[in-house]
């Protein structure tokens, strides 16, 4: 049986009228959502899950100038200038910082507390403003969830000699970027540098800060630990009153170019069967054979499926049933797992429903679950296919390329096509016929072998793969027409 997703709201069968007047601030977009009900929760590293590595660099060299963190200096770039020419001056290099790591372990409490949130809130992404060349050790121990952070330079002598911001303010960013791909955010972190990120998510959340940090934001609850946590997050999740979204707001332009790569992957044809082979092979039913790989208008083809269903006699919870036992495809979980060091920032997302998405992100243990909805009428058939965010397939790549990743996109179908022309580097994975004639300018790989060796070629080209030159941001295109969404229940 799948987990439950606790994240979405008790009002989520309400009117989308209902839904417009319940806002509390004007937003951009309105017509891209069909409800905002899912939440995200995002986390602070050092601190708040592991121990400050440059505190356990401090207390191993002795050196009195390494004490100064975030809690004492909150502009992350000055305070890392600072720190350079500390270990300059001392002949500190980059390999001493991380042996140091490599012997810290997770905060008491913290681990169990991700495991106990992944089947809660299936999305738990890690926000830091450390660098993956030292800290990938406390990215292992924390059973590598999605980590957005930032990079080092190196001399020949393994001396760090600067850094690289990818973004500014990138916590706060990152809160606004899930916000505009419709996800309201609790946000969670223990110092200066996480202020801005709590300010920006639904529900901030102070853990175990200095009393500087507490004096300057009494705004924010604290808690003391990671029980305490749970209750905290838990009783926001339960509670009766909504969560009401913030005021969405329009991405900045980037400052700098980054070459750290990100990866999004769609689930069904690629990491496990599609939902409704499994049905139609159950049930007999021969139109729903057709799956994108034929059919590119996924509207079209989900009223397909409702009347289909309707006429044969099966219900809502027979389809659940059955998509709740499909297995990933063979293979699967091996190259997720493959993956996770390579490029610890992966996404996959479906357009299918959370029925289906739940049960297979649990087998692949990955805590990043995008996926839609589907609801009965009251004699129990589907009747309504809830999109959770207009093409967010897409609009999830135009949005990582604004906060300064690389996108690497894996997809099979053809409601695959935009996101894997608005990646960087987009990979066709065993797709049809049809699919790989209509892009012929899609690399296509036909097992995962050959897809591990097609993901090490694209970032070991480097800054060979061009940047995609990011068009202004605008209102999404609008939905269906009434005529269409009454049709479909959407």
């Amino acid at each position: 049986m799948a987990s439950v997703d606790r994240s979405r709201s008790r009002s989520a069968g309400r009117d989308r009228n209902d839904i417009k007047d319940m806002s509390e601030q004007p937003r951009i977009e309105d017509s891209i959502y069909e409800e905002r009900d899912l939440f995200l929760v995002a986390l602070d590293v050092e601190g708040t899950l592991m121990p400050e590595a440059w505190l356990a660099l401090q207390e191993k060299t002795g050196l009195e100038e390494l004490k100064l963190t975030t809690a004492h200096e909150p502009d992350y770039d000055k305070l890392m200038k600072y720190r350079i020419d500390v270990l300059r001056k001392n002949g500190i290099k980059l390999q001493d910082m991380r042996d140091v790591v490599e012997g810290l372990e997770p905060l008491q409490g913290a681990r169990e507390f991700l495991e106990w949130l992944k089947p809660i809130v299936p999305r738990v992404l890690l926000l830091t403003d450390t660098f993956e060349e030292y800290a990938m050790p406390l990215f292992e121990k924390l059973s590598y969830p999605t980590v957005f952070c930032n990079s080092l330079t190196v001399d020949e002598e393994g001396y760090i000699t600067g850094h690289l911001l990818r973004l500014k303010d990138q916590k706060r960013k990152a809160v606004e970027a899930f916000q505009r791909m419709n996800f309201r955010v609790i946000a969670i972190g223990d110092s200066f540098n996480d202020i801005s990120m709590l300010k920006a998510a639904e529900r901030g959340i102070l853990y175990c800060p200095a009393e500087k940090v507490t004096s300057a934001h009494p705004e924010f609850p604290v808690v003391r630990n990671h029980y305490d946590l749970r209750m905290k997050v838990g009783r926001i999740l339960a509670a009766n009153t909504r969560v009401m979204p913030r005021a969405l707001k329009a991405p900045e332009p980037l400052e700098t170019d980054c070459s750290m790569w990100l990866l999004i992957c769609n689930a069904a044809g690629t990491l496990a069967p599609e939902p409704w082979l499994a049905v139609q092979e159950r049930t007999g039913i021969e139109e729903l054979k057709i799956t994108t790989s034929q059919e590119p208008d996924y509207r079209k083809l989900m009223k397909l499926r409702i009347d289909a269903l309707r006429r044969n006699n099966v219900k809502l919870q027979d389809v659940l049933h059955i998509v709740e036992g499909v297995k990933v495809t063979p293979g699967a979980k091996e190259f997720v797992e493959w993956l996770k060091p390579i490029v610890p920032r992966t996404f996959i997302l479906t357009d299918g429903f959370e029925e289906y998405a739940l049960p297979v992100f649990d087998q692949l243990e990955h805590p990043m679950v995008f996926c839609n909805f589907v609801e009965a009428d009251s004699q129990g058939f589907l009747a309504k296919y809830v999109e959770r965010c207009k093409d967010q397939k897409v609009r999830a790549v135009k949005e990582f390329q604004r906060l300064n990743f690389r996108i690497i996109a894996v997809g099979c179908s053809f409601n695959d096509g935009d996101m894997l022309k608005a990646a960087e580097a987009g990979v066709l994975f065993n797709p049809s016929e049809e699919v790989a004639s209509a892009h012929p300018e899609l690399p296509v790989v036909t097992n995962y072998e050959t897809l591990r060796a097609k993901v090490l070629e694209i970032i070991a080209s480097g800054d060979k793969v061009g940047k995609r030159t990011l068009s202004p941001f605008k209102d999404a295109p609008l939905g269906a027409s009434e005529q269409e969404a009454g049709a479909l229940g959407v």
